[in-house]
């Protein structure tokens, strides 16, 4: 627009000259022939056209200076504008920005139940719950007695069976141990702390996966499970001078193991009958 503007004040300029020079010259012509023969040309007449050439020439100065305002709004105004409108547009854009919420995972987002109107805080009132794409369907979490403590090691082979999924043992190797125990946690507070609050004795955190690719299938995630992690002494039963109590105290925990691995497949098969019978569950 205001380049066209600027092409229009290049024509009015044009123009305003073309008239004064027309004036002029006819100013001329008539001066010299006054000049030549006084009675020819009156001076009423030579006064009027130099009225004209000083009117054409102020034409020519106001459209010189139409010109220069066109040229400082194209140099100086309209980038200045350009300035604010993409600052505003920039602004706008981070608030239309606010209005969508972005998660730093991919997942599922469970138990939403907004209506319009409602207030979303993080703290007090979340629109949900964000579920990641990749919870629980990786590893198994189990609690284990303390009295495992030493012998619950990364690398133990273990079995599971889960309620969502009966009749069926999953394969699984102990991946990590948590070194801690949750319950023995100390909060800083502005109340001494009685030990004896504590009331049920803590449990170790182990984590265990599959251990072939697919186990997890058919499990959803936040299954209650049942698992048992055994010991492997076969190495150590193998050694040469391995004293005969040694041996047997051995033998005596594989057996063990043997009988809670049994014990696991007699919960796997009453784990519905359990549920759906003697429950009353269906």
């Amino acid at each position: 627009m205001a380049k066209t503007e600027l092409v229009g004040a290049d024509a009015r300029i044009q123009e305003a000259q073309s008239s004064y020079k027309q004036a002029l010259d006819e100013l001329e012509t008539k001066t010299e022939l006054q000049r030549r023969n006084a009675s020819t040309v009156a001076q009423r007449e030579i006064e009027k056209l130099a009225n004209i050439v000083e009117g054409r020439q102020a034409a020519i100065s106001a459209v010189m200076a139409s010109k220069q305002s066109v040229e400082s709004q194209i140099s100086s105004v309209l980038p200045a504008q350009k300035k604010s409108a993409e600052a505003a547009l920039a602004q706008a854009q981070v608030e239309l920005d606010k209005t969508v919420v972005y998660a730093g995972v991919a997942g599922t987002l469970e138990q939403f139940t907004l209506r319009k109107g409602d207030i979303v805080n993080p703290f007090m009132r979340p629109a949900g719950v964000l579920i990641p794409a990749e919870a629980g369907r990786k590893a198994l979490i189990g609690g284990f007695s303390q009295l495992e403590a030493q012998v619950m090691k990364v690398g133990m082979v273990a079995e599971a069976t889960c309620i969502s999924m009966p009749l069926t043992i999953i394969p699984m190797v102990v991946t990590e141990v948590q070194d801690l125990i949750a319950t023995g946690q100390v909060r800083a507070s502005d109340q001494l702390i009685d030990a004896q609050q504590v009331v049920r004795p803590g449990t170790i955190t182990v984590f265990l996966e599959p251990l072939f690719a697919g186990g997890f299938d058919g499990v959803p995630p936040g299954s209650s499970c049942i698992a048992n992690a055994y010991t492997n002494n076969h190495d150590r039963l193998a050694e040469e001078d391995l004293g005969t109590a040694h041996w047997l105290f051995l033998h005596v925990i594989d057996t063990v193991g043997l009988v809670h691995a049994i014990i696991l497949r007699f919960q796997a098969l009453l784990l519905p009958v359990q549920t759906l019978v003697f429950s009353g569950g269906h």
